[in-house]
């Protein structure tokens, strides 16, 4: 994996919780400031007015507070560091929570609500070229968010590279120096909102990345309920691996097959709840498959380049892997690959690009 120019940005946070959060906050300002303004605005499209949003934020600082005191504190620090408010920072910390809930309430307005949509993939050893496991996924939403990559540097805990938007203290997509990745998607089941407040899927994420085992990473995605439904492929450098479908208050748990996991934004086992994304996003349905088909083809020789590859498939589009806004339809909620992430495992290394990876090339991260 050769490092190469880029505009996706990193930055080392270190020292404790509310100075990594300083510096986060400080290095990024501006970038905060504008994913805050897009938030608020979508919020409002999606039926959540700017009072509501910031009366459920206000809520959300005890409770955050309450579940993950190092994590309150990264958030506070963000906060001085930025010149925001606290209840700013909640807003995009907890944006999962609020978000949700209204698109699950648009999903019988198919022309008029589009969420995020992300596909996501794992490969075990035995079918990649040099042995080592791999974990990642095209992460789609809104043009114009800002993201970075949080290179972690602890004592206490492990170091982790991870992507994350400015402003958030939770990385959803990395991997740690223990051989433990995370990838995120996107689901919308029956129940999601019901019960608004509960812990934060940015929390839970941190906590993922926290871990030094698998049973500890994933723990904290299933041990408590949750405010709404996600996707999240959790694996292990060994190559051991779980694809977890988690709506409010149950879980579904898929392992690979013939070695290999991919996933979309619509649930795969509906013995024990409904899916409603595709009604949003029909293109879901083809996804997953389109990914497992590309990299089938390629058993025993898949390596980054074959994942990056594939992770700019264009089949489908503008609604494809490597996803671009609908320029024949304005009215529609737009929608692109805002980044493309590779992970080794095995390596403890993360190539990702600043946009579609048809267009941007990837840069590389360590967390070893």
């Amino acid at each position: 994996m050769s490092q190469v120019k880029t505009g996706l940005r990193g930055l080392q946070l270190t020292g404790t919780p509310y100075e990594r959060g300083v510096t986060h906050g400080t290095e990024f300002a501006d970038e905060i400031a504008t994913n805050v303004e897009i938030y608020l605005d979508i919020f409002e499209y999606k039926g959540t007015d700017e009072d509501t949003v910031y009366e459920q934020a206000e809520e959300f600082i005890p409770l955050i507070e309450e579940e993950n005191e190092e994590y309150s504190e990264e958030m506070r620090g963000v906060a001085e560091g930025s010149g925001l408010s606290l209840k700013d920072i909640t807003v995009l910390n907890a944006r999962y929570e609020v978000m949700y809930s209204a698109f699950k309430q648009a999903a019988d307005e198919v022309d008029e609500a589009s969420p995020d949509a992300c596909t996501a993939f794992a490969a075990q050893p035995e079918i990649t070229a040099d042995g080592h496991t791999y974990l990642g996924q095209n992460w789609d939403w809104m043009p114009g968010l800002e993201t970075f990559v949080m290179d972690i540097r602890r004592d206490d805990k492990p170091n982790m590279v991870a992507m994350t938007e400015a402003g958030i203290v939770g990385g959803k997509i990395g991997v740690n120096e223990h051989g433990l990745g995370m990838t995120l998607n996107g689901l919308v089941t029956a129940k999601d909102g019901e019960n608004p407040f509960r812990k934060p899927y940015h929390v839970r994420f941190r906590e993922v990345l926290d871990a030094e085992r698998m049973d500890s990473a994933i723990a904290p995605l299933i041990t408590k309920d949750r405010a709404c439904s996600g996707n999240v492929i959790v694996a292990h450098e060994e190559g051991e691996m779980v694809n977890l479908e988690i709506a409010p208050e149950t879980a579904n748990y898929l392992y690979p097959q013939d070695h290999l996991l991919t996933h979309a934004n619509h649930v795969e086992d509906r013995s024990s709840m409904n899916s409603e994304f595709e009604k949003l996003i029909p293109d879901t349905l083809c996804r997953a498959p389109r990914l497992k088909r590309l990299l089938s083809k390629h058993a025993g020789e898949i390596d980054s380049d074959v994942l990056t590859e594939s992770l700019q498939d264009h089949f489908g589009r503008p609604n494809s892997i490597c996803r671009h806004p609908n320029e024949a339809d304005p009215e529609l909620d737009q929608l692109q690959t805002n980044g493309s992430y590779v992970m080794d495992l095995t390596e403890r290394r993360l190539l990702g690009t600043a946009g579609p990876p048809c267009e941007n090339e990837y840069k590389e991260f360590s967390a070893a």
